[in-house]
């Protein structure tokens, strides 16, 4: 293994990242001096996905060692016999089961959260603290409040009063809030993702100072026009001279268009003409003056934002404290200051952490931010000090992520960072995803070659003189060798003169989907988009043309016909009178197959309901008319609405209508119930969840059922396919841009962010603008280019493009970069394609689940689920009476019952609970049953949860685990059925058997009714 402290792989795609990554993992355990230990190693990774992948990895490698099956040549380059690497494989298989808390592979954020709980008192937050991302409402609210206190505040009151009036200058319509509230956004999204503060700008009012400036440059432009009339100039002076008479003091204001003539350093003469050097000084002042004023305008034009940003700012921290969240905005902030100001800091957090790193593995390092790299800085200055090791793997050809605050150059920085440690840079150069046809066109397209030509090329055209040599340079690194024969290339354009453009694609779309089919499943293919607009759009597509779909739209929780319905019947529980969710449910799918009532008769009787009677809600004519169903089906719901957990009433619902024989809707099922629980760890209320359910963005990931692995054909974003592989790639819009620079401008060079206003015509007479303007055009054209080369490196036999004449509203440069139009390359074969999990790792644990599978995930927490029965009520209350017992050793009955019945009292405080205090007496009263509460306390668990191989959970009432047996008590206050809580508790006693092996079994049913224990089984 490299002695190398630190070791850069450049891994383009599909060349065996996770395997590199996996094999550095293990040869450090290997390779170890010391007793092997898992706690000094830890992998980041991008994704969960990519955690979970690299622990699979890791964990099969060593087991096929461990039993001495064929690992390929994954060991060769540890010169170890078979035997030896048999034998230290389980020794660290064993080490990783023992102490699998401490098998470090995880996400970056994980990491990162991980680190800040350790020092979270030290950062002035709470150790459970939970972050919060979305923090546009709370904004708008920051603001108003900030809108508000203007009317009292002179000092505000005119800040508000300039930005309006700056606002008004470029005519931009009605809604300054809206324009503030837009620009306030982007400074916090930037702020939060640097984790810097931003420079305020306190400069006179930028209306009175561009006016005046301007009217400065008008009248020196109207006495220079004195001189056209003496002078023989080139005519483009008398045309830029009369546009700026006739528009005014307005052209300098708004700085769109300023005549580009007033540009150059001296005046152009026609032939034979005299010269003046009258004309020459003031056409210098003027060239002087535009230059200044254009200074002005990049440097000031968001410095009355950024006073405002720092008003609505303060507002923002005091709601977020009121209402005691943290946001991603100010964790990033503290993180860096705690990091970068601190030099004493890590005894501190590896004492408070545990555990000590020695050993660190990086994966995608180009999409690492600087909030992240802060952090891991530290922490490898640490482990390098004291003879660890940084491996870290990516590729700069697949960064893609700078809106999130990736920062690409990290990968080549690290070399300065780190300048005493020896360093070994690797590039693998193999491709073992993709079939060489395909392999050998992107070796053809980003080369280094071609895409030098292409970048001149741009250049040219746009007329940019900046150098970008050392942008380009990751794809010097791009050729790769293909491991597998074939592969299939067909890419087709769409010519300008096209009449309609979407429906000319439409045709060719579809007619690649008709080809891949016939030799593909459709769940091997995958629909690459960039934006959410075109996923909609081709899912329409291919539903129009009856195959199935897994798309954001598909997937999305709230799209679904069934959860729609369910949330309809929760809005009617919570609001009985809302008389439109009430019919809504009455005329859904679910109500009709568990009711049995024709869909026409609900339509009928709504109607007359709506005709007839007016004064009544609709429920109540619902419980006159159908009193049966109304018992049977929404009378508990009724009246136990607001008394019982959401997500204990969502799942009664589910039980009561048999939601999972809807077997098409499981998924989305229990993903639903996940948003609910998820929610419930911070929040309460049904009206709360609904609130929440209604107004969460369709971008948040909780909202999308975690699965890429059903049958339908995949649509998704070329951003989220990262990372992951497909049979066949269809992109639709096939397209190459390079856009405007975004404003404002962030120029973060510096320890603060400055607010910078730039545009092309701006650049035109300041240097500082042209520069930037110049580099942020190569930078987008740049991004651009790395999310086609992401595109084009996901497939594995086939891919299809489509190539559009526009790309947003300029022309597509994918035929520049191609020097070409239509390819047809490579032949249409069959492919064996093989459904292994270690080729197809399937991450959702019911994603190919059948209905009995889906079932046992509503069923294991039935016992917890409120019922309206008298019986079953008192059940569930003496239930969680006993719950909070847990011995009866050296304490009195009394006592015992009596604090017993107080926490009932808090659970259910709109229930009599006095019954309570009889039944344990009687219950106590059995000296059997008062033994198995007298041991001691470290002894019991109550309401104990075990999870099986298969990942179910199960929840025993009472475990009792003493040195030489363990008991199980289950408790019953009502009929039961025998046989089937026999089998129950005989798979309670299997699985802690697991967990004791050694140890004595029995289990018993508490019979609290008939104050009896009846013993079930022992072993």
């Amino acid at each position: 293994m490299s002695k190398s402290q630190i070791i850069s792989v450049q891994a383009s795609a599909g060349s065996g990242k996770t395997y590199n990554l996996a094999k550095r993992y293990i040869y450090l355990l290997f390779n170890s001096d010391e007793t092997i230990n898992i706690k000094n190693i830890i992998a980041v990774t991008f994704t969960n996905k990519a955690a979970v992948e690299m622990k699979y990895r890791v964990i099969n490698y060593l087991k096929k060692a461990a039993l001495e099956k064929d690992s390929g040549d994954f060991f060769d380059d540890l010169k170890l016999s078979k035997q030896e690497i048999a034998k230290k494989s389980k020794a660290i298989l064993k080490m990783i089961l023992s102490c699998y808390d401490s098998f470090n592979i995880s996400t970056i954020d994980s990491f990162k959260n991980r680190i800040l709980k350790s020092c979270a008192m030290s950062i002035d937050i709470s150790p459970n603290f939970i972050i919060e991302q979305d923090y546009s409402d709370n904004l708008m609210f920051a603001l108003e409040n900030f809108l508000q206190k203007t009317q009292k505040s002179a000092s505000l009151k005119n800040i508000a009063l300039k930005c309006v009036s700056q606002y008004l200058m470029k005519d931009s319509g009605w809604l300054p809030k809206e324009n503030i509230y837009g620009e306030i956004l982007k400074i916090f999204n930037k702020s939060g993702n640097s984790g810097k503060d931003i420079v305020c700008v306190n400069e006179t009012n930028f209306r009175t100072e561009v006016n005046s400036e301007s009217e400065a440059i008008v009248k020196k432009v109207k006495d220079f026009s004195k001189f056209l009339l003496k002078l023989k100039l080139n005519a483009y002076y008398c045309k830029a001279v009369a546009k700026v008479l006739e528009t005014g003091k307005k052209l300098f204001i708004s700085a769109d268009n300023i005549p580009a003539r007033f540009k150059y350093e001296s005046l152009e003469y026609l032939k034979d003409s005299p010269k003046s050097d009258e004309a020459e000084n003031l056409c210098h002042e003027i060239r002087k003056d535009i230059c200044d004023l254009c200074k002005f305008q990049v440097e000031n034009y968001y410095g009355i934002y950024s006073q405002i940003y720092l008003e609505v700012a303060l507002e923002f921290d005091k709601q977020s404290k009121k209402d005691g969240v943290v946001y991603l905005n100010e964790i990033n902030k503290k993180t860096v200051k705690y990091f970068g100001s601190n030099d004493n800091i890590m005894p501190e957090i590896y004492y408070r952490l545990s555990e000590k790193y020695k050993h660190f593995l990086i994966d995608e390092f180009q999409d690492t931010s600087i909030v992240q790299w802060v952090g891991i800085k530290r922490f490898l200055e640490e482990s390098l000090a004291g003879g660890g090791s940084f491996f870290f793997v990516g590729d700069v050809k697949q960064a893609i992520y700078s809106f999130r605050g990736g920062k690409s150059e990290l990968f080549s920085s690290v070399p300065n960072e780190f300048s005493s440690a020896e360093i070994e840079k690797r590039y693998l150069n193999k491709n073992f995803r993709t079939g060489k046809v395909i392999v050998d066109f992107n070796n053809k397209i980003f080369s280094a070659d071609n895409i030098k030509r292409f970048f001149n090329y741009f250049c040219e055209k746009e007329k940019i003189e900046s150098d970008f040599a050392k942008m380009i340079e990751p794809y010097t690194f791009s050729t790769q060798e293909a491991q597998k024969d074939g592969g299939y290339i067909e890419i087709n354009t769409i010519g300008k003169d096209c009449q309609d453009i979407d429906e000319d694609i439409k045709q060719k779309f579809i007619s690649c989907i008709s080809q891949a089919t016939k030799r593909f499943k459709s769940g091997d293919i995958a629909v690459l988009c960039r934006s959410n607009e075109e996923i909609l759009k081709i899912s329409l597509w291919l539903l129009e043309n009856n195959y199935e779909v897994e798309s954001p739209q598909t997937l999305n929780i709230r799209n679904n016909n069934f959860i729609k319905q369910i949330v309809s019947l929760l809005m009617f529980i919570d609001s009985p009178i809302d008389d439109l969710s009430f019919s809504s449910f009455l005329l859904s799918e679910i109500f009709s197959k568990a009711s049995g009532i024709p869909s026409e008769e609900i339509e009928k009787f709504i109607f007359d309901c709506k005709s007839e009677v007016k004064a009544k809600t609709l429920y109540k004519v619902f419980r006159e008319k159908y009193r049966d169903l109304w018992n049977e089906y929404f009378e508990e719901f009724f009246v136990k609405a607001g008394f019982v957990p959401t997500y204990e009433l969502t799942l009664s619902i589910f039980e009561k209508f048999n939601v999972a024989d809807f077997c098409e809707t499981k998924v989305f099922i229990m993903s639903f119930l996940e948003l609910i629980k998820d929610f419930e760890a911070q929040k309460h209320g049904l009206k709360n969840f609904l609130e929440y359910f209604k107004r969460i963005d369709d971008d948040k990931s909780e909202l999308y059922v975690k699965t890429y692995f059903g049958n339908g054909i995949k649509v998704m974003t070329v951003h989220k396919s990262k990372g992951l592989e497909f049979p066949v790639v269809i992109v639709p819009y096939l397209k190459l841009s390079s856009e405007s620079v975004r404003n404002p401008y962030f120029d973060d060079s510096g320890e603060k962010i400055k607010l910078l206003n730039i545009t092309e015509s701006l650049s035109v007479f300041s240097p500082t603008a042209r520069e930037i303007y110049e580099r942020e055009k190569l930078n987008s054209l740049l991004e651009e280019l790395n999310v086609l080369y992401v595109s084009m490196t996901r497939s594995k036999y086939e891919f299809y493009g489509i190539v559009p004449p526009k790309a947003k509203q300029s022309n597509n440069l994918i035929p520049q970069l191609f020097t070409g139009e239509t390819f047809l390359l490579g032949s249409k074969q069959k492919y064996a394609i093989s459904d292994n999990l270690e080729e197809n790792l399937i991450l959702d644990s019911y994603s190919s689940s059948g209905y009995t599978d889906m079932y046992k995930y509503f069923t294991v927490p039935k016992k917890d689920v409120f019922d309206i029965t008298e019986a079953r009520k008192k059940g569930t209350i003496i239930h969680y009476a006993l719950s909070t017992i847990i011995t009866v050793k050296d304490k009195s009955i009394n006592d015992v019952i009596k604090e017993a019945m107080f926490f009932s009292e808090r659970r259910f405080p709109f229930e009599n609970v006095g019954f309570i205090k009889e039944n344990l007496k009687n219950l106590f009263s059995s000296k059997e049953i008062l033994e198995m509460f007298s041991y001691e306390k470290d002894e019991i668990f109550n309401e104990k949860e075990i999870v099986n191989s298969s990942g179910e959970s199960f929840r025993i009432d009472k475990l009792i685990v003493s040195r030489d047996k363990f008991i199980i008590l289950d408790f019953k206050s009502s009929s039961y059925d025998e046989e089937e809580n026999k089998k129950q508790l005989e798979n309670y006693v299997f699985l802690v058997s697991e967990i004791y092996p050694y140890k004595k079994a029995l289990a018993y049913i508490v019979d609290i009714d008939k104050n009896l224990l009846v013993k079930v089984c022992q072993e």
